[in-house]
């Protein structure tokens, strides 16, 4: 068995206190009250499903959420990436995303090369 696997089966059983962090969604501009409101949403509808964790805002695309007990991680995880909100989920030293999206480090890199690609437009000289 790999490491991951024996990890992944570890956190099945997870019975501590929890924490992570979410990234949101890029591109969308965002004040402070909107990120916490989102924070406060997550909060009261996990709360509905039993599940005890607290969101809240740690800056304007980023979002921290804790649990007393560690027991519902699944079910947090699974929420999250169900959220249009979310980009991804930071948990212990593990990132998940939803299937398809690209690690943030290359999503980086790809608005930079469209960024690069839109200002080398070429040059007229006809005139």
């Amino acid at each position: 068995m790999d490491p991951l696997q024996v990890q992944s089966e570890m956190m099945k059983h997870h019975q501590g206190p929890s924490f992570g962090f979410t990234k949101l969604r890029f591109g969308i501009r965002r004040s402070p009250d909107i990120v916490a409101d989102i924070a406060m949403r997550w909060t009261k509808i996990l709360k509905t499903g039993s599940v005890d964790a607290k969101f809240m805002e740690v800056d304007l695309s980023i979002i921290m959420f804790t649990m007393e007990r560690g027991q519902g991680l699944a079910e947090l995880k699974e929420f999250v990436l169900s959220q249009p909100e979310a980009y991804e989920i930071k948990i212990g030293d593990r990132v998940h995303r939803r299937l398809g999206d690209l690690p943030l480090d290359k999503f980086i890199e790809t608005l930079r090369n469209e960024h690069k690609s839109d200002n080398q437009s070429p040059v007229n000289d006809d005139l």
